[in-house]
């Protein structure tokens, strides 16, 4: 634990801290260690650093639907606060300045106010029918976040994977990688997360209208 902590950022590492305050259930002992990243890179250096050592990690988003035991976390919590966003031009069009048709965010992003909020100041639809659901990107698709939409009529579930263009996730051995959605099966992208999703994913609707 002690030889992961040296290479850990020293500013934005603590010990022992309750974990309480980090989910919306305001319960959860102690973490041995817990660390905040800024970055995609810096996400995936922490869970390699832990990987080389050996010690149990968690990465934590939003800290909704999750449950920590009074005991707390005997290892490594990484909090992710990586949330740059990027709004991007559709792929292969005219190189003159035109106006954003995706939406690139890094893991730690919140989908729900800010993002959401993002995209349809860009008229980019999508996120949207995701309103009012607490998630980060990478929570988001880790659990192809779903909900009853379009309104009104609300007649089908709507997943967040029907959205994605792709994802990039850190696999076992520290590469990290691009894994898009199969067309009519966007749940397969599920096939790519025991690698361990690390940074970007960008967002696009299914129909002309790209998502934020």
């Amino acid at each position: 634990m002690a030889a992961l902590a040296r290479e850990l950022p020293r500013r934005r590492l603590r010990r022992g801290v309750p974990l309480a305050p980090f989910t919306t259930f305001r319960i959860g002992g102690p973490a041995d260690l817990l660390v905040e990243v800024a970055s995609a890179a810096e996400l995936a250096a922490a869970v390699m650093a832990a990987r080389r050592h050996g010690v149990p990690y968690f990465r934590l988003g939003l800290g909704a639907n999750i449950l920590v035991g009074d005991r707390g976390f005997r290892g490594l919590v990484i909090r992710n606060r990586a949330a740059g966003v990027e709004l991007l031009p559709e792929p292969g069009g005219a190189t003159a300045p035109a106006p954003p048709r995706r939406l690139r965010a890094e893991s730690g992003a919140v989908v729900y106010p800010d993002l959401v909020d993002l995209a349809i100041g860009y008229g980019l639809s999508g996120l949207e029918h995701y309103a009012g659901i607490p998630s980060t990107v990478g929570g988001a698709i880790w659990q192809n976040l779903h909900f009853l939409s379009p309104a009104p009529r609300r007649e089908r579930t709507m997943f967040i994977a029907e959205v994605t263009v792709e994802a990039e996730l850190l696999d076992a051995a520290g590469e990290r990688r691009s894994a898009r959605p199969s067309p009519g099966a966007p749940s397969a992208i599920r096939r790519w997360m025991p690698s361990r999703a690390s940074g970007r994913s960008s967002r696009r609707s299914p129909g002309s209208a790209p998502a934020g």
